[in-house]
């Protein structure tokens, strides 16, 4: 006996393998009001773009330098965790939940 599945759920199936496949990419970028920051931009644009982060942290990894600064998003959004090195966006990673007003998209 061959089992049939439903055209809708396999068309919500593949929709979210598509969305799961796509999620590290939505880490890529970080949306302040209008302006979007992305791996790759020096820090001054994220500086004028989002303004200054909730919390700086310094890290020394192998004698290098290493920023992560931290947005709090705000209610229900998730915050931003952004690695800085040599000036430039390195890395945008999702963290816990925020709390208070929105800041971010």
């Amino acid at each position: 006996m061959k089992l049939k599945i439903p055209r809708a759920i396999s068309l919500a199936a593949l929709t979210i393998i598509v969305l799961l496949l796509a999620a590290p990419s939505w880490a890529q970028s970080i949306r302040c009001g209008n302006e979007l920051v992305r791996v790759g931009d020096p820090t001054i644009e994220l500086l004028q773009r989002c303004g200054e982060p909730d919390l700086k942290e310094l890290l020394n990894t192998d004698g290098l330098i290493v920023e992560r600064w931290t947005y709090n998003c705000g209610s229900l959004r998730f915050m931003r965790i952004i690695t800085l090195k040599g000036g430039v966006v390195q890395r945008i990673e999702l963290a816990d939940y925020g709390s208070g007003p929105p800041r971010c998209q």
